[in-house]
């Protein structure tokens, strides 16, 4: 009987908790598509709170390490001893790899979740991202397949590591919590949200450029509230402990009372602030997984970005692509202006996001093992 394995603590970056739960929504997929005699072994680090899983097809194993030795421990190739034989994958670059035979069995397969390591490597800190290129190094040169849930982050890795590198897209889907539930009204009452406003995660600075954001908003009064989501992005507030007696980023004073700053107490928030949200607003410079666009997609809610690859890959026709400032300004004003615009476009994010599945991922993990 084949066993996938997959591992459920992730890179330590600032998307760690989302990929966290991408992993469990990830491990119930693969043990509801698992062929015949297959199944699902979930693999998470001691000390870490093990899910209950319904399927019993899916067995939860601990590991003696605890989540913060496993960047050190995990570059070692002994430590991936224990896995000789087995199919293995991993949806960030943290992951235990070593040179194998080719008769041996193992099959590793590793996503590779975005490219701000290469360019942007500031915004995660010089050693949280050369800890990223350095086990994305052990992915391309030891694992059997390398994942990217975009063309556009597998052509980074190209331009890297060789245009002959062999990368497969494999589309993944918004953890379960960045969806909305019959409980999302009530929270955004809760966190005193106004009934319409557009969404962004940006920070001020070159790579964030929330300045856009702001600035459009000084042109016309009449545009809605902006609800600032903060800690989904990465940047030095990301890396920092983040409790409820952190300060909220500052507002310029002549925005006051049209933007409000909320930080998450738990992942679920994000599903209600986002279902909630008439626009979804991308400035930024870089992408990440795309877990957050994902879930506007799926919530009808159509996004105004930068024109980053990543990001327009994801979003197609969902959304508008505004490359200056002045561009971005005139694309917002003009979505609230002309009402048949958004709502048009809140028609295609619907049916775009059909096309992010966790069955599907599962699907595809499930056929990338049996072509090996």
């Amino acid at each position: 009987m084949a066993t996938l394995t997959l591992i459920a603590d992730p890179f330590p970056d600032w998307e760690a908790e989302a990929q966290a739960a991408a992993a469990r929504d990830l491990a119930t997929a693969v043990a509801e598509t698992a062929p015949r005699s297959c199944s699902a072994r979930y693999l998470v680090s001691r000390g870490s709170v093990n899910p209950q899983f319904t399927s019993p097809l899916i067995r939860t194993e601990q590991l003696p390490m605890r989540a913060s030795m496993l960047p050190f421990a995990w570059q070692s190739g002994a430590t991936a001893r224990p896995l000789d034989g087995e199919f293995v994958h991993a949806l960030t670059p943290l992951m235990p790899l070593r040179a194998r035979g080719e008769d041996d069995g193992s099959q590793t397969s590793v996503t590779i979740t975005h490219s701000l390591a290469w360019e942007a490597p500031a915004l995660l800190g010089s050693a949280s991202a050369r800890l990223y290129r350095a086990f994305t190094r052990r992915a391309v040169k030891l694992a059997d397949v390398v994942l990217t849930p975009t063309h556009a982050t597998a052509r980074i890795l190209q331009e890297h590591y060789g245009s002959d590198l062999p990368v497969q897209v494999l589309q993944l889907a918004p953890p379960t919590e960045y969806l909305a539930t019959s409980c999302s009204p009530e929270r955004r009452a809760e966190l005193a949200l106004p009934p319409e406003y557009a969404l962004t995660t940006a920070s001020s600075g070159e790579h964030g450029r929330l300045e856009w954001v702001y600035d459009a908003m000084r042109t016309d009064a009449q545009l809605p509230p902006l609800v600032l989501l903060e800690g989904l992005d990465p940047g030095p507030a990301s890396r920092e402990k983040t409790g409820s007696e952190a300060p909220l980023q500052e507002v310029p004073e002549d925005l006051h009372g049209r933007v409000f700053v909320v930080r998450p107490t738990e992942l679920s928030d994000i599903g209600a602030i986002v279902s909630g949200a008439s626009l979804l607003l991308l400035p930024q410079t870089y992408a990440g997984t795309g877990y957050l666009t994902i879930a506007a997609l799926r919530a009808s809610v159509p996004v105004l970005h930068a024109g980053h690859d990543a990001t327009g890959e994801l979003v197609l026709d969902a959304g508008i692509a505004a490359t200056s400032a002045a561009d971005f300004t005139d694309s917002f004003r003009a979505l609230y202006r002309e009402a048949n615009s958004r709502t048009t476009l809140s028609v295609m994010a619907g049916d775009r996001s059909r096309g992010f599945s966790w069955s599907g991922a599962a699907w595809q993990l499930w056929e990338t093992h049996a072509n090996l």
